[in-house]
């Protein structure tokens, strides 16, 4: 291959880590939104059953609906240790935060460095953007369908991941 296509190829690979970081990253985001309203849902009806069912206790109310609302606690306390949205939330925040690490360093690649650089430091930088890029993708957790449907959305009709100098 002569080196001014191994360049343009190096560039066109280089691209698609910086897309695949953008998704990735606003994936996570997304899921990490979920699992926070997901921990707020659930911590906040386990409290609320808490009490009622302490209420109906303590206010020799009815026994059937003390029992039910007690039942309602266990259940959402159970599926607050099962899930633990809160884990969920901080690593795919955590994530999408390494995503967007990965997104800047590729995109000062591309931009700056790789117009000093030669074939060889060019292939190597890539490799190495490569690699981390798998890393990342083989740590984190998977992103729903539906924080991927919102990602995409987000990025291809609202455009709102550009900034300001990119858009003039």
């Amino acid at each position: 291959m002569e080196s001014e296509e191994i360049i343009i190829n190096i560039k066109k690979e280089t691209e698609k880590i910086l897309e695949d970081c953008e998704y990735s990253a606003k994936g996570h985001f997304e899921n990490a939104k979920h699992w926070r309203y997901c921990n707020y849902v659930l911590m906040f009806a386990s409290i609320v059953s808490v009490c009622g069912s302490l209420v109906f206790v303590y206010g020799n109310l009815d026994k059937f609906w003390s029992g039910i609302i007690a039942i309602s606690s266990g259940i959402a306390t159970m599926l607050l240790v099962f899930l633990n949205p809160q884990e969920k939330y901080l690593s795919h925040y955590n994530s999408g935060n390494r995503f967007l690490t990965l997104r800047n360093k590729t995109r000062i690649f591309l931009e700056i460095e790789s117009k000093a650089m030669n074939t060889e430091q060019q292939r190597q930088t890539l490799k190495e953007l490569d690699s981390k890029r798998g890393s990342l993708n083989e740590t984190s957790l998977p992103i729903s369908n539906i924080a991927y449907k919102s990602a995409k959305k987000q990025i291809e009709i609202d455009k709102n991941t550009r900034y300001k100098v990119d858009k003039e």
